[in-house]
């Protein structure tokens, strides 16, 4: 009888330790999930509008010698609302439908009732430190279809300070007016690069190479579903 009493005990001292790191770990889930979810959506919207170059309110905060925008989310929802138009088309992409088919949402700019350009996201698992994380892309095409407005990242887990540096201005804006037929590519050691080529970024080959291909693969399957829905 003693022993069993002294076996419950244990059972019961082990299932309390594993329950309260549990419940701790939930109740930061549910407390935490709400703002992460918000982020990627201001994110996503937030970088659409700087893309196609649309203004949208941001206040700027002294703390102490550093200057800091933040923006103003309820004017960020409100002019995406206004001057985007979201169109969700089916083909292959991420995301399930019921029917067993893949839906990806096209983000367009409409100007004077004349398109200004299409863009959509693009994710696939990164290439350099972090290869069980996604690297996820905005990528934005002229109303050519062939040529690029300009890209920016979501979402990322490469090497801060290596493939890190993707999120660089300096990497990013290299992309604007690129021609995306046949491919663009990601080169390195080149003093001047072709109509359809950027500068890889130093000392992050893998990660170069992975945008390289992200950006030529959902191109690829972008423009086999703008040809179907043209038939």
């Amino acid at each position: 009888m003693n022993e069993f009493k002294i076996f419950l005990t244990r059972v019961l001292s082990i299932c309390l330790i594993t329950a309260i790191p549990c419940t701790i770990l939930l109740a930061l889930y549910f407390v935490t999930a709400p703002r992460i979810a918000e982020y990627h959506e201001i994110k996503l919207k937030k970088s659409v509008l700087d893309i196609f170059n649309i203004p949208y309110h941001t206040e700027e905060k002294q703390f102490f010698s550093l200057k800091l925008k933040k923006v103003d989310k309820k004017d960020v929802r409100n002019v995406f609302k206004k001057s985007i138009t979201v169109e969700t088309i089916t083909g292959q992409y991420n995301g399930q439908t019921e029917e067993g088919k893949k839906v990806k949402e096209l983000f367009m700019y409409y100007k004077d009732e004349k398109l200004q350009g299409i863009g959509f996201i693009a994710t696939r698992l990164g290439y350099g430190f972090n290869k069980a994380a996604d690297i996820s892309l905005f990528i934005c095409v002229s109303p050519d279809l062939e040529t690029v407005k300009g890209i920016e990242v979501l979402d990322h887990a490469e090497t801060p300070g290596l493939g890190g540096r993707m999120t660089e201005d300096k990497f990013k804006k290299q992309f604007v007016g690129k021609k995306l037929k046949p491919k663009i590519s990601i080169v390195r050691g080149k003093e001047r690069v072709g109509s359809n080529e950027v500068h890889a970024i130093t000392g992050a080959s893998y990660t170069s190479k992975g945008i390289e291909n992200i950006i030529n693969e959902a191109m690829e399957i972008f423009w086999q579903r703008m040809e179907a829905d043209k038939r």
